[in-house]
């Protein structure tokens, strides 16, 4: 049980010079500062953009918090995920692993009519 709630929080870095957010970042892209703290997300954001291919599902999201990463959004096709849609944090990464966060839809929508 433990296991899956850590696996459901997501931590990212803030720069302790000038305050930026930032997801996996060895220095500062605002200062160049090499010092971060790490602070827990919501795991809340919007989609900003698709990335790659459709069957892999991947988006670009901005966090809550400013900052943005690459994720895989579950539980739906990718022809209902839009450009500003509202997500929540599945499942993150590990910190020395190399998959992506899965978000799913905070309000799916409804099934898609046929067209007739």
């Amino acid at each position: 049980m433990l296991q899956t709630e850590t696996r459901r929080e997501l931590f990212f870095q803030r720069c302790l010079w000038c305050g930026t957010p930032a997801y996996r970042r060895s220095f500062c892209r605002v200062c160049g500062a090499m010092a971060f703290h790490r602070e827990r997300s919501a795991g809340t954001g919007v989609v900003v953009r698709r990335n790659g291919h459709a069957q892999h599902n991947t988006w670009f999201v901005a966090m809550d918090e400013g900052f943005n990463l690459l994720c895989q959004v579950a539980g739906t096709s990718p022809v209902v995920v839009a450009v500003g849609a509202r997500v929540t944090l599945v499942r993150s990464v590990d910190p020395l692993d190399q998959g992506l966060p899965v978000v799913e839809l905070a309000h799916p929508g409804a099934l898609l009519e046929r067209w007739t």
